[in-house]
């Protein structure tokens, strides 16, 4: 007979079983975690063309990308690739620690449940739900939990330690590599984007026989605009009838040079320094180039089409060279020319003799030239061709008559100049000069160049419909009467032309929110900030209809608007004041404003209000008489030429 063995004496593994389970559990969601993190850094390094389904540019997923907490300080990582990081390592450590949990571990995990929280925080309060970001740090809290029911392993806690650092030393510079080559690509990309530019140019000077294309699109318009408003002013011509006039007064090189450079420029403006220096290494390394300039000084004394001085020595510099000019002809131009740049564009009246004394000239007579209406004349000839031209920042630089857009295409000079007398020794290009066009025509031309942007409306706040075909986006500062101008231009237009959805970014004009604005427009727009929080506050409470009685209640004040006004405003508008008061100054009314302030200086806006059609910045809109709004979204909406 079989012997039997009592039911109390047989044994079960019954502690491998438990510890297996959780370990089993951990490990699952560790490889949610990076599998969901993995997801948002493929889509940031763009690997293998990835797009992931709702997580485009306009999705709570690109919003939180692009706002203030989707990059890590300092490094300007995506706040993915720390993320995945973490995960990736300790799902190794993990599997190295089993079936024990080292105290390092549980401590770890800790520390990365408080981030998931954090995290999980912000997107709740900015409500930007991104499924990715909200599954990586939910299976990230499940891992944490797993942890803390797990059991303890009291030996030394060191392999597991550095089994974890070093997987996340791995796996970052697996990742660093990884962004270099993904920087490297869209460094090739760029280069293309650069090489489109410069053939795009290339191709405008063949047109030949001295024809402005710019000029002739908006040619046949006659009245530049709707027919119907007669405050359209007529198309310009170009600034000169004979393309090969439109030159400086002095030339560097073969005047019958192939390719002829003309540049706008200020001395003390920096980017017109940074591309002169460019300039004199390809008349260094060329015989086929030439270069001439005229004077557009950012001062008002000598320049009536800036409405505040930013160099106060650059009527002076300019007034400097033409004078040397005068003296002593051609060398002595360049001689002087070459000079201030090296300076900046900067001298005082105890540098004066000496500058001038170099050049080989009395002082005395120098500066009574100088100081007389010929040189005056001469700067101002200048200043005029500049004004109609429309420059609106320098330098502003022409490759044989067509306008090089450094400040809105990635676009190399040098590559462009390569370009073009290459074309012009095959016999492609016959080496003709184009008339530039005038303002009325550049800054449309410009809007058409310009990068198409996704512009999201976060609070879901925009006039018209999300089926609408066109947009219109302001970037500004609700208390500025120049948004106000504006905006009543933008609905007047609105009313003309159906289908266009219509949306105002917050860019408060105070440094006390917008790290962008100079300390001394605190004092021009006290209540920049106030007013920014109070239409977010207004739309995240109240929805459309309280968003655009905000911002009209804002334009219609000015830019001294109290506290207790914006409240009552608030009341009027049907809104709790002590919760309107406590999402005011809540962290996600400002996240929402510093995310529009960040996407409006990554984009290089230049001042403010901005205004953007289908996407599409226009870089100068306030210009009197020229009615550039109107004639771009006439365009856009209508598909008629200017």
């Amino acid at each position: 007979m079989a012997s039997t063995m009592p039911i109390s004496q047989v044994t079960t593994p019954e502690t491998p079983v438990p510890d297996a389970v959780r370990w089993t559990l951990g490990f699952v969601f560790l490889l949610v975690a990076a599998a969901a993190s993995g997801l948002l850094v493929m889509k940031e390094m763009g690997v293998m063309g990835v797009a992931l389904p709702g997580c485009g540019e306009q999705s709570a997923c690109g919003d939180l990308a692009n706002g203030f907490f989707g990059s890590v300080p300092g490094l300007g990582w995506p706040t993915s690739y720390l993320g995945f990081t973490y995960f990736v390592a300790m799902l190794v450590a993990w599997s190295a620690c089993w079936p024990g949990v080292p105290g390092i571990m549980l401590l770890i995990g800790r520390l990365g449940a408080l981030f998931s929280l954090g995290f999980i925080i912000i997107i709740l309060v900015e409500w930007k739900l991104c499924p990715y970001c909200i599954t990586a740090h939910v299976a990230n809290f499940g891992f944490w939990i797993t942890l803390e029911c797990s059991r303890r392993r009291e030996e030394n806690s060191m392999p597991a330690f550095l089994t974890l650092v070093f997987s996340w030393i791995f796996v970052t510079a697996l990742l660093a590599g990884g962004q270099a080559h993904a920087n490297y690509l869209d460094g090739i990309q760029r280069q293309a984007n650069e090489k489109q530019n410069i053939d795009e140019i290339v191709k405008a000077t063949m047109a030949g026989g001295g024809v402005n294309p710019l000029e002739q699109a908006a040619g046949a318009a006659g009245d530049g605009g709707n027919a119907a408003d007669e405050s359209f002013a007529p198309a310009k011509k170009a600034v000169v009838d004979d393309p090969s006039a439109f030159a400086g007064r002095y030339v560097y090189g073969n005047p019958d040079a192939p390719v002829k450079i003309v540049m706008l420029s200020d001395y003390q403006c920096p980017d017109c320094k940074k591309f002169e220096d460019q300039v004199w290494k390809i008349l260094d390394a060329r015989d086929d180039v030439s270069l001439s300039v005229l004077h557009f000084p950012f001062n008002a004394d000598c320049n009536p089409h800036v409405n505040r001085t930013m160099h106060g020595n650059a009527c002076w510099a300019a007034k400097f060279a033409e004078t040397a000019g005068i003296l002593g002809g051609e060398e002595a131009f360049w001689k002087a020319h070459r000079l201030l740049f090296e300076r900046k564009g900067r001298f005082t009246q105890q540098d004066f003799p000496l500058m001038v004394t170099n050049l080989g000239f009395d002082v005395r007579t120098f500066q009574t030239i100088m100081m007389g209406p010929a040189v005056e004349a001469l700067v101002a000839e200048d200043v005029e061709i500049g004004g109609k031209l429309g420059v609106f920042f320098t330098p502003m630089i022409f490759v044989n008559g067509v306008q090089l857009k450094w400040y809105q295409l990635p676009v190399s000079l040098s590559k462009t100049v390569d370009n073009v007398a290459n074309a012009i020794a095959s016999g492609q290009d016959d080496g003709s000069l184009k008339a530039p066009p005038t303002k009325s025509i550049k800054y449309v031309q410009d809007w058409q160049d310009g990068m198409e942007r996704q512009i999201p409306d976060t609070l879901n706040v925009a006039r018209g419909v999300a089926s609408d075909p066109h947009d219109i986006v302001l970037m500004a500062d609700f208390t500025d009467p120049k948004t106000k101008a504006l905006h009543e231009r933008v609905e007047k237009l609105r009313g003309q032309y159906p289908g266009i959805r219509y949306h105002i970014l917050a860019f408060p004009k105070n440094p006390d929110c917008n790290s962008n604005i100079a300390a001394g427009f605190r004092e021009k727009f006290p209540s920049g900030c106030a007013g920014a929080k109070a239409v977010k506050a207004a739309g995240k409470l109240g929805g459309k209809d309280a968003y655009w009685g905000m911002v009209e209640f804002l334009m219609n004040s000015g830019e001294n608007v109290t506290m207790p006004e914006i409240l009552a405003t608030a009341d009027r508008l049907g809104l709790d004041n002590a919760e309107f008061v406590a999402t005011m100054d809540s962290p996600e009314i400002d996240a929402l404003i510093q995310t529009d302030v960040m996407r409006g200086k990554r984009w290089g806006l230049r001042s403010v209000p901005a205004i953007f059609v289908n996407g599409k910045h226009i870089p100068r809109w306030n210009i009197e008489n020229e009615n550039v709004v109107e004639r771009v979204v006439k365009i856009a909406v209508t598909g008629e030429g200017d």
